[in-house]
């Protein structure tokens, strides 16, 4: 008789912590709700499966295209991502992405990203395939993931109210009796404050492992 079992099997967790917000994943996108999170005011725990500088971000190796050229606009922008599209677009989805980018890269700078610049000062901004101005912004020519991911790595590290947990596997979502997430089950491997099969208790839970390359038999995107 085959058995289905629906969820991951695992010891009762042997410890315990507590957070306001836990997120899974430190990519960019990681990253980035972690700092957003505090800046609110929130207790964050950010857990990681490797350590919080792996993962695709810092091997991104393009820059960011985004309307910060004086002469430029998000509506131009739009209109040159549309057209290199070729109809698969979610138009209300690119609008929001060149509306919101320039200060997304704007952020980015305050909280520490270096971007290339020109001997003037001025972001160094290069024009790339299917974009009809200048407005692609590079750090350290093809290394602007790493560089972004130096800094946003830098920012949580820095801030005491967030808990990193890395080397750990996101096993369950805690739930209440409505279905209402709770917080995480995990694995935590190696030593250190926590080991083993432990829980975060958490009122709001951020899920973003990325891993989308691994849908593939064939990726660049690391393992991890």
């Amino acid at each position: 008789m085959t058995t289905i079992v629906s969820q991951l099997l695992a010891p009762e967790p042997g410890w315990f912590a507590e957070a306001d917000v836990v997120i899974v994943g430190s990519g960019v996108a990681g990253l980035t709700a972690a700092i957003q999170a505090r800046a609110a005011g929130y207790r964050v725990m950010l857990v990681t499966k490797a350590t919080v500088d792996q993962g695709s971000t810092r091997w991104a190796q393009g820059g960011i295209a985004a309307a910060l050229d004086p002469n430029d606009s998000p509506e131009q922008h739009w209109r040159d991502t549309v057209i290199a599209g070729a109809g698969l677009c979610d138009a209300d989805a690119v609008r929001v992405l060149v509306s919101e980018g320039p200060n997304a890269v704007r952020r980015l700078i305050s909280r520490g990203a270096r971007f290339d610049k020109t001997s003037s000062g001025e972001l160094a901004l290069t024009r790339e395939g299917g974009h009809h101005r200048n407005r692609i912004a590079h750090a350290g020519g093809d290394a602007t993931g790493a560089e972004i991911s130096r800094a946003l790595v830098d920012a949580v590290r820095s801030d005491e109210g967030i808990e990193l947990i890395e080397h750990a596997l996101v096993l369950d979502l805690l739930v209440d009796d409505l279905g209402a997430a709770q917080g995480i089950t995990l694995h935590v491997m190696g030593e250190g404050q926590h080991d083993g099969v432990g829980a975060v208790l958490a009122s709001a839970v951020v899920l973003a492992p990325g891993g989308i390359g691994q849908v593939f038999a064939q990726s660049t995107n690391p393992k991890v």
